[in-house]
């Protein structure tokens, strides 16, 4: 028994001791911690980045604040060497706020003139507060007005917001200007389009109004042609009956000189001898330039036929002493060109019944 309670006292000894010492340990290990948590560490430092700085194998990122606009790195190196020359290459002390393995600590850190670089960052516009970090301490408001501040100057990140506000706007008016002139372009080519097909019209109009003038042109030729047609056949027609009572008298002379029984009266008081017979050849002279619709050959026999015609025949003196057998060879010859006359003007005739151009006669 005696032995039992010694190992029995022995035990609760030892609990006890457990209990006193354990506590103490804990409770200094947490006071440890705290105090390292809270430190207040100088340090030679380079800068990073916008929000981070290095001494030695340490990373310090600053504590209370938040990068803005993550993508642009030309603000970000600026916020960099804006940051660097606060810092002035000098020395700064920092509060660790936190730790994250032996080489990275977030920390308040102030410059060798005193100033927050988180609060400094904040009132620049290059950094926005990070409300989780500062919620609930002393740093809340003073923080959050920096920042506040520095939106309503337009400042740094706030300065680029606006310019991008005003480049939105400009890139807004351009779209507004470039969709007001397409616009125009295209009332323009309505416009154009609509005087286009306008003057297509009136070109259309002109063409037709072309070719009905043509056609009525044609006619009017075509009528002109009957017409000179009708009064060159009537003055052939008439020329033939001249030519017809020519011979009549002279077949009558020459059959009288030719019977030998019969003396001649030309060798009582002699006579005088018509070659020719007076034809009319005005309407001809008239319209020499209208030939060419009766076509080439028709025209060219025209031609022909008034080109025999003298508008003042010849004459032939007979004497009384003139031998019988010359007289009557002179008028044997008169009478046979007057013969053949007769037959071209016959021909002639009948070229413009060939050709139908004398079924107008009556237009």
């Amino acid at each position: 028994m005696k032995n039992i309670s010694k190992y029995i006292l022995i035990s609760f000894l030892g609990l006890i001791s457990v209990g006193i010492f354990m506590p103490e340990k804990s409770f200094g290990q947490d006071a440890k911690d705290t105090n390292i948590s809270y430190e207040d560490v100088s340090y030679y430092v380079h800068v990073v980045d916008s929000m981070t700085l290095i001494s030695g194998e340490t990373k310090i990122s600053l504590w209370g604040i938040e990068k803005m606009r993550e993508g642009a790195s030309v603000f970000q190196l600026k916020i960099r060497g804006v940051l660097e020359k606060e810092v002035g290459g000098q020395s700064v002390l920092c509060t660790i706020k936190s730790r994250d393995g032996e080489y990275n600590i977030k920390a308040q850190c102030i410059n060798a003139q005193e100033e927050d670089l988180s609060l400094f960052l904040l009132q620049q516009g290059y950094a926005s507060a990070d409300r989780t970090a500062i919620y609930g301490s002393v740093y809340e408001h003073p923080y959050l007005n920096a920042e506040e501040s520095a939106r309503l100057k337009g400042q740094g990140a706030w300065a680029d917001d606006v310019v991008s506000l005003s480049g939105d706007a400009q890139s807004k008016n351009f779209m507004m200007g470039a969709f007001f002139l397409m616009t125009i372009f295209m009332l323009a080519l309505g416009f154009l389009g609509f005087y286009i097909m306008r003057g297509f019209g009136r070109v259309v109009d002109i063409q037709n109004q072309s070719i009905d003038l043509a056609v009525k042109e044609r006619a009017l030729k075509n009528k002109e042609k009957y017409i000179v047609a009708s009064i060159i056949d009537a003055e052939v027609k008439a020329n033939k009956s001249k030519i017809d009572a020519y011979l009549l008298v002279y077949e009558e002379v020459l059959q009288r000189l030719s019977n030998k029984d019969i003396a001649p009266n030309y060798q009582k008081t002699g006579e005088i001898i018509q070659k020719q017979p007076v034809l009319d050849r005005s309407v001809f002279d008239g319209n020499t330039d209208k030939l060419d619709s009766f076509g080439a050959r028709l025209a060219s026999d025209v031609i022909h036929y008034y080109a025999r015609i003298k508008t003042v025949p010849d004459y032939v003196e007979v004497t009384p002493d003139m031998p019988r057998g010359e007289v009557i060879e002179t008028i044997r010859m008169a009478v046979e060109n007057a013969q053949k006359m007769n037959e071209i003007s016959d021909m002639l005739v009948e070229g413009f019944v060939q050709h139908a151009l004398i079924k107008h006669i009556g237009v």
